[in-house]
Order: structure tokens, then sequence, then C-alpha cells
């Protein structure tokens, strides 16, 4: 399992220090998830992430994925800023193409997995709450068997 950054939890401000807070891009946390695997990852920035909320943007490059499987310990919403994202949840097989201007929730311990199927990058704001993930960090992998729909062709396609 990936190592949750020091600064999450702790962003902008301490716990017990918050307080109004101007972030502007140039000071935010960058990430890419996973590190492990910058060939099937996304870029991160952090607005905000403190005990109660994590907030932020990533971007998919056109034709990519990240790997794993995301799971949250908390709900999330995603904002589609730019382009189109296709949200997978293997344990429902349920498949969703999201586009600008669109939203998608994610309910806490929801496996989902975002792709960019199109030739344009996808620009994607989060909102995650109460937390991004427990103290051990980012799951490593999604274990569970994934649940794939049959697609079947129409004649003469």
């Amino acid at each position: 399992m990936a190592k949750t950054p020091a600064y999450f939890g702790k962003f902008p401000c301490l716990p017990g220090e918050k307080k109004p807070t101007m972030v502007t891009q140039a000071n935010c946390p960058k990430f890419i998830y996973t590190p492990e695997m910058p060939h099937a990852s996304d870029l991160n920035w952090v607005f905000a992430s403190t005990d109660h909320l994590t907030c932020g943007k990533y971007q998919l490059a056109p034709g990519s994925t990240f790997d794993p499987v995301d799971v949250h310990s908390g709900d999330e919403v995603y904002y589609v800023l730019e382009g189109t994202v296709t949200m997978f949840n293997p344990k429902l097989g349920q498949v969703e193409d999201v586009s600008a201007g669109e939203v998608i929730l994610l309910p806490k311990e929801a496996p989902h997995k975002a792709y960019n199927f199109t030739n344009e990058k996808a620009v994607i704001m989060f909102v995650i709450a109460p937390k991004m993930w427990e103290e051990d960090g980012p799951p490593d992998g999604y274990y569970e068997t994934m649940k794939l729909l049959k697609y079947q062709q129409e004649e003469g396609k």
C-alpha cells in the first residue's frame, strides 16, 4: 500500500489552527497517483486537505487511466472541468461517461477507476469528506473479482 503524503490532513492549516486561507495553484502540493507506476498515473493538485475534507483536481492525459482501482474512506464528488472521463465501478460493473460540467457521486468505499478514452486531456475537481484514505494510505490494488458486463456488437456495425 502506498504511503499517504505527510501534508494530507494538514494543508493549508494544521487541524487545530484552521483559518480562512488563500491557496493558489502555485503553492498547492502536487502528487502523482500512484508514484510506483507513473505510466498508469494521474497528476493531482491538492487545494485543501484537513481532518474533515480533501479537495483538489487531477488530470488524465488522452488515452490514460490510473491504477490501482481507488477506494476512499469518505464520499467523493467528481466535477469534470474539461473533457470526458469514463468512470468504472468494478464491484457493480457500472460504467458512466461524465463530461465537462457534469458531476458524479462516489459513495464511501465505492471502488472506482477513471479512464480517458478521448484525444483531449480530462481535468476533474474532486472533493472527499470526511477522509480520503485511512492512516495506512491508499489501496495497493483491488482484489475482488471485477464484474464486467458483456458487450454485444450490433449486426452490420
